[in-house]
C-alpha cells in the first residue's frame, strides 16, 4: 500500500473493518468532499490511515488546508451543548418579550377605556403559524430502470428533476436511448463483466454510458449521481457506497449482499 488510490480502491467498506472508522466518514474522506468534515475530524482520520496502512498522507493534509483557505465561507455545523444552552436561553428571552408586549397592549386598552380581545388573537396566531413538515425518510428503495420502460422510483433519495431550457445544459443526455450515469462529484467506480469476470476501476466525473450488449455489475464510493433514461432523468443523493446491477438492458440498484453474492463471495 503506497498511495492514497490504493485506499480508494480498497474502499470504504474494507477500511472499516480495518479501521473501525465509520464508513459514512471515510466516503467523505476517500472522496475528498473536505466541506463536510472538520479540521480535527479529517485529520484524525488520515492519521488513523497512515498508522493502520503505513503510508504518508502529508499530501491530502495539504489539499484539505488548501481547500479550506480558498473556501473560507465554508461552516461545518456542529451539535454543541453550549450551544443548545444559548439557543433555548434566546427562546426565553424572545418568550418574554412577546409577554410583555402583550401585557403592554392589555394595559393600553385599559387606560382607553377599551377592553379587546384582539391582542390575545394576534398572539395565537402567531403562536399557531403554519409549519412546514419535512420528510426525514432516509430509507433508500431498490432503483430499477429498463431501457424501455422505467418503474417508478422509491422517493427517498430519488427525487424527479422538471427539465427545462435553462438546465438543459447541465443534464445528461441520453445516446441512442441508452442509459447513462453521471457523478455529482468525483467518485471512484468499479465494474465488473458477468459474463467474462474481467474487472475495471477509475475515478471520474465523466458521464458513464451503459453498453446494452454486456451484462456487468457497478460499484460506486458514493450515490451522489445523475442517472439520465429515454423517460427522463432521476437524482440520487446517497453519501455511502452504491452498488448496481445491468443485465439484458435492465438496471437496478441492488444492496451490498446481493453485489457480494453476483460478485462470487467478494465486495470487490
Amino acid at each position: 500500500m503506497k498511495t492514497f488510490e490504493d485506499l480508494q480502491s480498497l474502499g470504504a467498506n474494507v477500511i472499516h473493518e480495518q479501521t473501525h472508522i465509520a464508513r459514512s466518514k471515510l466516503e467523505l474522506v476517500l472522496n475528498k468532499v473536505f466541506s463536510d468534515l472538520t479540521r480535527v475530524q479529517f485529520m484524525g482520520f488520515i492519521s488513523i490511515l497512515e498508522r493502520e496502512y503505513g503510508i504518508d498522507l502529508s499530501g491530502i493534509r495539504q489539499e484539505y488546508d488548501e481547500f479550506m483557505q480558498t473556501h473560507p465561507d465554508v461552516v461545518i455545523q456542529k451539535k454543541s451543548v453550549i450551544l443548545q444552552a444559548q439557543s433555548r436561553s434566546r427562546q426565553k428571552w424572545v418568550l418574554g418579550g412577546v409577554v410583555a408586549i402583550t401585557l403592554l397592549i392589555a394595559i393600553g386598552s385599559m387606560i382607553q377605556g377599551r377592553l379587546s380581545i384582539a391582542p390575545s388573537e394576534e398572539v395565537i396566531q402567531l403562536s399557531s403559524a403554519n409549519v412546514e413538515v419535512v420528510d426525514e425518510n432516509m430509507g433508500m428503495a431498490p432503483l430499477e430502470i429498463n431501457t424501455t420502460v422505467v418503474p417508478t422510483i422509491a422517493e427517498a433519495n430519488v427525487t424527479a428533476v422538471k427539465q427545462d431550457s435553462n438546465a438543459s445544459t447541465k443534464s445528461v443526455a441520453t445516446i441512442d436511448n441508452a442509459i447513462s450515469i453521471k457523478p455529482t462529484v468525483k467518485v471512484w467506480m468499479g465494474t465488473l463483466d458477468l459474463t467474462t469476470g474481467a474487472k475495471s476501476q477509475k475515478t471520474t466525473m465523466d458521464p458513464i454510458v451503459l453498453d446494452k450488449s454486456k451484462n456487468t455489475l457497478y460499484m460506486f464510493g458514493h450515490g451522489r449521481l445523475e442517472i439520465a433514461t429515454p423517460e427522463g432523468m432521476k437524482i440520487l443523493k446517497d453519501r455511502n457506497t452504491v452498488w448496481f446491477t445491468y443485465e439484458n438492458g435492465y438496471l437496478k440498484q441492488i444492496n451490498e449482499t446481493e453485489f457480494v453474492a453476483k460478485n462470487n463471495g467478494a465486495t470487490w
